[in-house]
């Protein structure tokens, strides 16, 4: 009986998709350490670089249910890390923004995910981590073209 041996792009794909995970993992733990989940920490910083954005065009850009997202939101409004204000321009619609507060939060989380992350790629050399990041970021770039969602 002959076995079929696998591509090295099949391979590499699982690869990436268990170093997700493991990143995934150790973001959240580092997190979990300041009482923050992960989804609040990309509401907060797709806020942060994004601006004010609608409930709607940060659920469709975070990927996030609607109803998830309004629980989510309400969550951390009530934290005061962020408010929804009136569209002045829409009436009918409502702008999400950080705060203050929700800008302190989101540097003091940026500082754990960053360690984090320095723990991730402590094997590689400060090279080889650049390198990584360009392929990654052309993966992304080539898998979020043409108008798709990320």
């Amino acid at each position: 009986m002959q076995t079929k041996t696998r591509s090295s792009a099949t391979g590499l794909a699982l690869l990436i998709v268990r170093l997700s995970r493991m990143a995934g993992y150790r973001l959240g733990e580092a997190l979990a350490a300041m009482e923050m989940r992960t989804h609040e920490f990309s509401v907060l910083n797709y806020l942060a670089e994004a601006g004010p954005l609608s409930q709607q065009e940060v659920g469709q850009a975070l990927r996030i249910n609607p109803s998830n997202l309004v629980g989510l939101l309400d969550l951390l409004e009530a934290d005061g890390l962020l408010v929804r204000a009136r569209d002045p321009r829409d009436r009918r619609r409502h702008l999400v923004q950080l705060t203050p507060a929700g800008r302190q939060r989101l540097a003091r989380a940026w500082h754990a995910a960053e360690a984090a992350e320095e723990d991730l790629l402590s094997p590689l050399a400060p090279a080889e981590r650049e390198q990584l990041r360009g392929a990654l970021e052309r993966l992304v770039g080539h898998g979020c073209g043409d108008r798709r969602r990320c």
